[in-house]
């Protein structure tokens, strides 16, 4: 690859010579924060392109060359670099290149940045220029290019702008000619409609798609990131950035081992990477193989098995009693039916008060999970049906009315839909998916999953010591898909539980090895596990202690697998445990840093993000912690 070099247009003195590509970053207008803009963008700008200059304001540029050069009518550039800008001190990026650039590289890459503009010497014909420039270039939908004297101007919007707004298109379709249509609107919105006026954002009826493309939102749940509930959510875009620093080669296999409902997975499908997610909670491991899966299945076979299963659904449903008396239940005479009564019993038992109308829906579901074995031996379609109908245990969980086979219907069309959304998307996106797999494993020991040293990058968000719940949130879906034997073993197991009680001698022996115990590692630990114990938090203390002794196993493993000279990113916030009348800070990124240096890390870099949540949330800020093995 030959070198990029960076310049500053006060050094151009004669245009005319120029040899070389410059290149304007217009970064997204839906940037939440100003350290996204200033790290993670440029993070990733730079791993991918090479070194850049912030750009301040785009009205500067548009004044020198050769930006001048394209502001006159009827091209006025202007209108377009300046439609929709960020917010913040910084717009976007600027650099120069050699002539042989990978745009198509940036173009499907780049998570911050929403358009590219490059302007060369018009030396061979524009379009010639752009194949070789990026081949997969569709003009008039993700492409532009305009010429003046000798130069010429090309615009390139970036794929994470499509993928983001399809949000949009899954919300107000409700068909594929739906999809469709708006798919083609989106492909011209930034194209045809940067002079539109959008209808006001207090509008409730009315608003066309278009409107919705303009509000300044950061969606997050586009395409399958949607297709479970899930709690503590890894940021796509960031995911998506973190994975262009570590891993800026178009080949390569990448790990997260707290893979959570496989946000990073997913991301690295979409960026053409290969990628394997080690999770504890199976529940976890299913929702990340059917988000990974399923964008590459047949919409024509899975859209026959959906309508073929709904259709056996409802006639198994109809056979169940539909009053909920003891007499009536002892006529039942369908055998399967008095099997899943009896067995709807000892479930709702469980459950408690973890799920309304438990006598109608448990039974429901019960057939649901039963009938999907029968209709399809397709891993893939069977898997996607068990998450779909995980997904409608939520939401029915969550709603005080409706029929549970509507819910499910409408869950199972709105996922199908997004598959469909996405393959129409990649007509013209041209995105060849990595796989991604997903193991019930436990990151402490891997040893089974991953050889050693074969990994070439890892991101992920370990839990935040005890700060979430991941087995109540999931509990009526664990227990009525049976898909653990053990949940109190299962809880008991996966690091971070915050409803574990230790002794205080169990701790201690557990961690006879110095090796281990992360009070002899981390001087911050000891500290912060030592000012909780003797202030009257003992289980806050020695819970925190067990979570950084996890994280010590855990580490080791993650060196243990990557290549040498390799980048994991690990995403940590810190807790807050009240002592007294003052909550104490346990500073999580320190700890672990510490941690990860014993092991045999060096950090790369510490990024810290802010988090935008309401007044009731206390962990108001994470840590991105890059470490390199050497």
């Amino acid at each position: 690859m030959l070198k990029k070099l960076l310049v500053t247009y006060k050094s151009i003195s004669n245009l005319g010579e120029i040899k070389k590509m410059f290149i304007f970053f217009k970064l997204f207008n839906t940037i939440k924060s100003e350290h996204e803009a200033k790290d993670f963008a440029r993070l990733e700008i730079e791993s991918l392109f090479g070194k850049v200059e912030p750009i301040l304001n785009f009205t500067d540029k548009l004044l020198e060359k050769p930006l001048q050069l394209f502001t006159q009518p009827p091209i006025r550039i202007q209108d377009t670099i300046l439609h929709e800008l960020p917010y913040g001190n910084v717009q976007g990026y600027f650099g120069i290149a050699e002539d042989n650039v990978d745009i198509g590289k940036l173009v499907k890459c780049l998570a911050y940045t929403r358009e590219i503009f490059l302007v060369s010497e018009n030396s061979q014909n524009p379009k010639s220029l752009l194949q070789k420039l990026f081949p997969d270039a569709k003009v008039d939908k993700n492409a532009q290019y305009f010429v003046k004297d000798n130069f010429v101007l090309f615009r390139f919007i970036t794929n994470q702008y499509f993928l983001e707004k399809s949000e949009y298109i899954s919300k107000l379709s409700r068909n594929e000619a739906e999809v469709d249509k708006n798919v083609e609107i989106l492909f011209s919105h930034l194209i045809k409609n940067i002079y539109r006026i959008p209808a006001s954002s207090t509008l409730t009826i009315g608003k066309r798609l278009e409107d919705y493309f303009a509000i300044r939102e950061e969606t997050s749940l586009y395409l399958t990131h949607y297709m479970h509930p899930y709690k503590g959510k890894f940021h796509p875009k960031m995911a998506r950035a973190l994975l262009n620093y570590i891993c800026s080669e178009d080949s390569g296999l990448v790990l997260d081992n707290f893979a959570g409902s496989g946000t990073l997975l997913v991301e690295a499908c979409f960026l053409g990477l290969d990628s394997l997610g080690v999770e504890i909670n199976p529940l976890s491991v299913l929702m990340s193989n059917v988000k990974c899966n399923s964008l590459s299945a047949n919409v024509k076979e899975l859209k026959n098995c959906i309508e073929n299963y709904l259709e056996h659904l409802r006639n198994r449903i109809n056979l169940l009693p539909q009053e909920k008396s003891r007499q009536t239940l002892l006529f039942v005479r369908d055998a399967n039916s008095k099997n899943i009564i009896d067995k709807s019993r000892i479930m709702s038992d469980r459950l408690k008060n973890s799920l309304r109308d438990k006598e109608t829906i448990i039974p429901q579901v019960l057939i649901a999970k039963n009938l999907i074995s029968e209709v399809t031996n397709d891993k893939k379609i069977s898997d996607f049906l068990l998450l779909a109908l995980s997904g409608t245990i939520s939401d029915v969980a969550r709603r005080t009315s409706g029929r549970f086979i509507d819910a499910f219907k409408e869950r199972l069309n709105d996922l199908y839909l997004r598959i469909y959304l996405f393959q129409k998307l990649n007509e013209t996106l041209k995105i060849k998916l990595g796989k991604g797999k997903c193991y019930i494993a436990d990151a402490r020991d891997m040893k089974k999953e991953i050889s050693s040293e074969t990994i070439n990058g890892i991101v992920n968000s370990p839990p935040y010591s005890v700060a979430l719940d991941y087995i109540k949130n999931d509990y009526p879906q664990l227990v009525l898909l049976e898909l653990t034997s053990s949940l109190e073993q299962l809880e008991k197991i996966m690091i971070g539980s915050p409803r574990i009680n230790y002794e205080k001698r169990e701790i201690f022996e557990q961690l006879k090895s110095k090796d281990k115990n992360p009070l002899n590692l981390s001087k911050t630990a000891k500290k912060i596990v030592g000012c909780l114990i003797s202030n009257g938090r003992q289980q806050a203390g020695l819970r925190t202690q067990k979570f950084f002794a996890d994280m010590v196993e855990s580490l080791e493993e993650m060196y243990r697998v990557m290549k040498s000279k390799r980048k994991c990113a690990i995403v940590i916030g810190n807790n807050h445990f009240l002592v007294g009348n003052e909550y104490v800070e346990v500073p999580n990124d320190e700890v672990l840093m510490e941690l990860g240096e014993k092991i045999g890390f060096k950090v790369d870099k510490i990024v810290k993000r802010d988090l935008h949540k309401s007044s009731e949330g206390i962990i108001r800020e994470e840590s991105v912690l890059i470490l390199r093995k050497e």
